[in-house]
């Protein structure tokens, strides 16, 4: 018995020892000939030549491609990607740097998480491409774990597509492998301030206004002003807000997109300096959808009351005119899912938006101006 014992423990020694050998292989530094330098040294001169660009993991899988100036996501109806975010990454990948060499051996590529993203990989795989070119592609593995240190560039183990040998590199490495997240999510950015009045007209003709009383965030009715009672205390400021950096919850070709028998309510912002934007929003299934689009309505313009002026947010006439030419370039071709209250907003009826004190809703602080 005794004998079986040490027989056991001999061979979990054994066992201990050739694990340990193993992992000291995998992460030791093979070389240090290349510690420091650049991933891909010629990038930074060939980020220009880019123009296309393959996501491929586990969760996901989708192209972006360049079209004039901007990228666009080729798998979601080539609607118009987060430029600033791509541009980032694209800089992220040519400053990132090697910091040791790793194994060239393709059975341990998964204890580093570089096999791939084939076959079930656990890899994320980024490809830049030049037409049908590929200019460099990263296989993007297991972050080291750094978790002592909570800001600064990143270490991860990485891999040169078509490079056997593995790398532990540093840099700016958290680019997300899910298509949505790349999606310029922001439909319009209109500042409160610049809004003098909306109109919510309903099917029937029926209409609740509002306007700014000129004041930075005071609105009110036209016909009640400073004694206006909404639902609750901030909904004046919430509806004036609606296009203040109004983001998207899903899109898709206004020509594909039917609202059935759904109603349709217009709601009509008009700003100090003569930007009017116009929504169309109908409630189907469930959800909210808008479409949008902008005039230039310079003779609908109220005189600016000199509080509003005072705060240097209004545009020259040739900016309110290029801005209207950029929303509807943007905006005209597509039919927005909505979030509940901001949906909710752009449909309130007069009898949704104005009532009783005693029967306003109670907000808990922190909300509004």
């Amino acid at each position: 018995m005794l004998k079986k014992l040490n027989s056991l423990s001999i061979l979990t020694i054994i066992t201990a020892v050739m694990v340990v050998w193993m992992l000291i292989t995998i992460y030791k530094a093979e070389d240090t000939s290349d510690d420091f330098s650049l991933l891909f040294p010629e990038l930074f001169e060939q980020l220009s030549d880019v123009n296309k660009i393959t996501f491929h993991s586990e969760r996901d899988e989708f192209t972006l491609t360049r079209q004039g100036k901007g990228w666009f996501i080729k798998d979601y109806h080539n609607y118009p990607a987060d430029q600033a975010l791509v541009r980032r990454m694209l800089v992220d990948m040519a400053d990132a740097r090697i910091l040791e060499q790793k194994t060239d051996d393709p059975d341990l590529y998964p204890v580093l998480g570089v096999e791939g993203a084939e076959n079930d990989g656990s890899s994320f795989v980024i490809n830049l491409y030049n037409d049908e070119q590929e200019i460099v592609g990263l296989i993007l593995g297991q972050p080291r774990d750094l978790s002592s240190e909570s800001a600064g560039p990143q270490q991860f183990y990485v891999r040169r597509d078509g490079d056997e040998r593995s790398y532990l590199a540093e840099g700016y490495f958290q680019f997300s492998p899910m298509m949505l997240n790349w999606i310029d999510g922001q439909i319009v950015d209109i500042a409160r301030e610049r809004i003098a009045r909306v109109d919510i007209i309903q099917p029937n003709g029926d209409t609740a206004t509002l306007v700014n009383l000129g004041q930075k965030d005071k609105f009110g009715t036209p016909e009640s002003r400073e004694n206006t009672v909404f639902r609750y205390e901030q909904l004046g400021y919430d509806i004036a807000g609606s296009l203040y950096q109004m983001r998207l919850e899903d899109v898709q070709p206004a020509s594909d997109f039917s609202r059935g028998n759904a109603e349709v309510v217009r709601a009509e912002f008009l700003s100090y300096d003569g930007l009017k934007v116009i929504a169309e929003t109908s409630f189907n299934d469930g959800f909210y959808f808008s479409t949008f689009r902008a005039e230039y309505a310079p003779d609908e313009v109220p005189e600016v009351p000199e509080a509003i002026a005072s705060l240097e947010q209004l545009k020259t006439p040739e900016q309110v005119q290029a801005e209207v030419a950029e929303i509807n370039e943007k905006a005209e071709p597509w039919v927005y899912r909505l979030g509940g209250f901001v949906g909710n907003n752009l449909m309130r009826a007069k009898a949704d938006m104005v009532t009783e004190r005693d029967q306003v809703i109670p907000m808990p602080g922190g909300f509004g101006p």
